[in-house]
């Protein structure tokens, strides 16, 4: 049986660190860093143009230097949510092509509702097809959610 060097070292106890390989945004400086815990936010410096840069879910996304140094507190989070809220419509548009004739005319898909046993192959295909669909569209899911 086959296993990978993850799984060699979680049973002999030992933690492997990943390396992943990073570019920086304002520069192009490559280098490698440990990759983080997942959902962790590190702030920091390039080492090669002292750029900031923000390192998100093994992305290196770039900062404004001036409003992370001199801007007020607000400015700070706006400039950082913005940063993230344009990382995150880019890898959803990725993910979920737009298909925007096709969004707001979802019917309820016709499902067996039964005695709360295992979901169906049925059920879970159902819902890949039609319900992962109407997900962004708060309209739909308070249709079939209430």
């Amino acid at each position: 049986m086959w296993q990978t060097s993850a799984e060699m070292a979680e049973k002999e106890g030992d933690a492997m660190l990943s390396l992943i390989e990073v570019v920086c945004p304002h520069c192009g400086a490559h280098g490698q860093i440990v990759l983080p815990p997942v959902g962790t936010i590190i702030v920091g410096p390039c080492p090669e143009c002292q750029g900031l840069v923000v390192v998100f879910c093994g992305h290196i996304l770039p900062l404004d230097k001036s409003i992370m140094l001199d801007g007020t507190v607000q400015q700070k989070r706006d400039h950082l949510l913005a940063i993230f809220t344009e990382f995150l419509k880019d890898r959803i548009a990725q993910m979920i092509p737009d298909d925007t004739e096709s969004m707001g005319n979802h019917s309820a898909p016709q499902v067996n509702v039964h005695d709360g046993g295992p979901i169906s192959d049925e059920e879970m295909e159902t819902f890949r097809n039609l319900g992962l669909r109407g997900l962004d569209d708060p309209g739909y899911v308070r249709r079939h959610l209430s």
